[in-house]
């Protein structure tokens, strides 16, 4: 198609595909009510997706599983809980409880920049230890690679956008669908979904010529869960 006195001469979807994130776990403890020189463990994973190559912390959006762990240090030693009396609270309501209960899981709903509050008692040998943790909450994200230079701008030729989405509740890129638009027309194709859009820029070329390049990405399964992005680059001559 042609635009602005430049051809994009052929716009080619490509779908990419990423290994399952590994789910970075990182603990925070809270000594609430307990006993001295004891501490309270809890750590938390989220389900959401991410890059395989993602190293922060995975954030969940609304009706993410998110799993929960525990585990007590007592005296510089960490204690069998097998036979501790476990209760788990979220955003202080009752969530479950149990002999032994070190594990469980809840599903996220808060909007985000909110969090869910967790707290749990363990009650082991007669005494009582209390640990709590803020969990924070996200919206799914998209950035776009681009070949661009330092000065934002974009060579004539072949270039090759990649959009890259984070905390999207689903398993898989193959989930998510991906919808491009380029000088704010749909770009051809875009209905195959494919999270990589490739643009062959030809001259003539004006001067300052702005390259507005949008991406939308939605969970296949939740219309309600979308993310997007847009942004300008200059062609250069």
């Amino acid at each position: 198609m042609k635009n602005n006195n430049f051809k994009l001469k052929k716009i080619v979807f490509l779908s990419a595909l990423f290994v399952f994130p590994f789910l970075f776990l990182s603990a925070a403890n809270a000594q609430t009510s307990s006993p001295a020189a004891s501490q309270v463990f809890i750590t938390w994973q989220a389900q959401d997706f991410t890059p395989a190559d993602y190293q922060g912390k995975i954030i969940p959006s609304a009706r993410t599983t998110v799993k929960l762990g525990l585990e007590l240090l007592n005296q510089n030693k960490f204690q069998d809980l097998s036979k501790a009396n476990i209760i788990w609270y979220l955003d202080g309501n009752f969530l479950t409880s149990g002999q032994g209960l070190k594990e469980t899981s809840f599903t996220a709903n808060k909007l985000a920049g909110d969090y869910h509050y967790i707290r749990t008692v363990i009650n082991l040998g007669g005494q009582e230890y209390d640990g709590t943790v803020d969990i924070p909450t996200a919206s799914p994200e998209i950035v776009i690679k681009t070949p661009a230079m330092a000065n934002n701008s974009i060579p004539l030729g072949k270039n090759i956008f990649e959009a890259i989405p984070y905390f999207f509740n689903v398993s898989n890129l193959q989930n998510i669908i991906f919808n491009w638009m380029v000088n704010g027309q749909t770009a051809e194709g875009a209905s195959l979904g494919g999270s990589t859009l490739e643009l062959d820029l030809e001259a003539p070329v004006p001067a300052n010529q702005i390259l507005d390049i949008k991406v939308t990405a939605q969970n296949s399964k939740n219309e309600l869960e979308f993310g997007s992005k847009e942004i300008n680059l200059n062609v250069q001559k």
